[in-house]
């Protein structure tokens, strides 16, 4: 029988992840909004994510097989085991910083790569999709990997905007955007050759330092 003390920690551990999961399905509920003329990406599930915790003996230097392993191998912060840790300290510092913090990066990484693949897109144009539209709203971008993707999606962003981070998500502007960045990285999914063409010879995205 478990001890009153397991009992008390279960309970901290579940309202933990509840907490989590109401913040996730807020920003979920935004992202939905911004993607609207891309299709209706439905629906938050928890169960898309992982929203737990994990001790710190348990971590390993290689990440899980998940669609965030191409972020840098040794900063356990990017794995999405992390996405509950994430979201608690995205929302603390979200009065200070906005979403000008790496946790929210994550967290939109982790995000919008769900709402990708509900859209259709698959793999690594996904992932592209993810790292590119987490950069446009936070400024950052992941430490390893997407970089060309990244600067296809920003580039066609800010093509006739300022390069500010502060947009809103129901802006009718910032849909038609990301509407006309979806049809390209599904030309890309359905042409190799065009994404190949139109995508490896990018520059580099610099991140925003905050």
């Amino acid at each position: 029988m478990p001890s009153l003390e397991e009992l008390v920690s279960a309970d901290e551990i579940a309202d933990e992840i509840a907490r989590a999961s109401e913040i996730a399905r807020e920003e979920w509920e935004k992202i939905r909004v911004s993607l609207a003329l891309c299709g209706d990406i439905g629906e938050f599930c928890g169960d898309d994510f992982m929203l737990g915790t994990i001790s710190g003996e348990t971590i390993t230097r290689e990440p899980l097989g998940s669609p965030t392993k191409s972020v840098s191998l040794y900063s356990p912060t990017y794995y999405p085991m992390y996405l509950l840790e994430n979201l608690r300290e995205f929302r603390e510092k979200f009065p200070e910083k906005n979403y000008r913090t790496t946790e929210a990066l994550y967290v939109y990484v982790e995000l919008v790569n769900a709402a990708a693949l509900r859209l259709g897109l698959e793999g690594t144009l996904a992932m592209g999709f993810a790292s590119g539209y987490a950069n446009v709203r936070t400024g950052w971008i992941v430490e390893k990997g997407l970089a060309e993707e990244s600067a296809v999606f920003s580039e066609m962003f800010f093509s006739d905007r300022p390069k500010k981070y502060d947009w809103d998500f129901h802006w009718t502007s910032v849909r038609q955007r990301f509407g006309e960045i979806y049809e390209k990285f599904i030309a890309w999914q359905r042409s190799p050759a065009l994404y190949l063409e139109e995508s490896k010879s990018r520059a580099t995205v610099k991140p925003f330092i905050v």
